[in-house]
């Protein structure tokens, strides 16, 4: 039954008519409020947020017809039943003219009252049901845009939101930002020789050794096919610099079977810094870049800082 997945507020000033539909409805629901008045109504309406309102016409304080005009103004799609012992025309259109999801006589019929219920659950669970594919939808589209699909992790275009933050944060609050250009070691040829299914198992591997060397809030990002970025934030040391590369060195030096062969999998690790190196974004990457090349240069599976001097060997 589909009431027990809502909530029902009941507006009734007669306290006989109260209890009768409570011990008919509360097992069938997933809660129901009841107010006697529609000041009560109104107020329990604000606190409670009911999926579902049934209220009289004819109450104390505040009337059933201005409650509800109340209640449109807070929610225009509140789904709401009037109930009332009045049947004449000019009542009726009152309660259309408000918009109401349907007019209940006095005495009530369960059986109709119930069928109304059902119809308004089943165009609720519809809008629900639309609500949440409409944001799955929007939620994978996002990530297509902003996460690698192998690797779960940012990719370049999140990388560089990311990035363009961290420096505005760090220029504000007079902090750091470190950027790690991370390259497979011959990724290539293990693409080449094993295939591109034990090149993503290498991947997948190293990332998630990776993961378990760095900070939450650090961002690892895929930027390339075998090449990653990592952004670290804050007040940082050299010394918790050099000890994460060769975590991460070490991280990434691995080796998975591969039906009947070993692969062997390293990386090499260029370093840059802001403010030190450069306060421009493009810079940085450029600058981590040149210093794995290095690292590279030197016999792979290492990492290197960026200097200047580098940067004119480039040259």
């Amino acid at each position: 039954m589909l009431l027990n997945e809502f909530t029902i507020l009941y507006v009734e000033d007669n306290l006989d008519a109260q209890e009768q539909l409570k011990m008919i409805l509360e097992d069938d629901v997933k809660a129901f409020y009841q107010a006697y008045n529609g000041e009560e109504g109104l107020s329990l309406y604000k606190d409670k947020k009911p999926d579902i309102v049934l209220a009289d016409i004819n109450m104390p304080l505040l009337d059933g017809l201005e409650m509800t005009k109340r209640i449109r103004r807070i929610a225009p799609e509140q789904p709401i039943l009037i109930v009332s012992s009045f049947d004449d025309k000019e009542t009726l259109l009152k309660a259309l003219n408000i918009v109401v999801n349907g007019f209940v006589t006095k005495p009530i019929d369960i059986e109709k009252l119930e069928n109304q219920l059902n119809k308004i659950a089943r165009n609720l669970k519809s809008k629900i049901n639309t609500q949440i594919n409409k944001e799955k939808e929007i939620n994978d589209l996002y990530n297509l845009a902003h996460y690698d699909m192998l690797t779960k992790i940012p990719n370049r275009f999140l990388f560089n939101i990311r990035l363009e933050k961290a420096i505005s944060n760090a220029s504000r609050h007079d902090s750091n930002v470190v950027v790690f250009f991370i390259d497979l070691d011959n990724f290539k040829d293990i693409n080449d020789y094993y295939g591109h299914q034990a090149g993503d198992r290498v991947l997948i591997s190293i990332v998630k050794n990776i993961k378990q060397v760095i900070r939450q809030e650090d961002t690892l990002s895929r930027i390339g096919g075998d090449e990653f970025a990592l952004i670290i934030e804050g007040i940082i040391s050299k010394e918790y610099i050099t000890t994460l590369a060769k975590k991460i060195v070490k991280a990434s030096s691995i080796s998975i079977k591969h039906r009947t062969n070993t692969i062997y999998a390293s990386c090499s690790v260029g370093i840059s810094m802001f403010p030190q190196d450069s306060s421009s974004k493009d810079e940085l990457i450029h600058f981590a870049d040149i210093a794995m090349y290095k690292a590279k240069k030197d016999g792979k599976s290492g990492f290197s800082y960026y200097s200047k001097e580098e940067l004119l060997n480039v040259s």
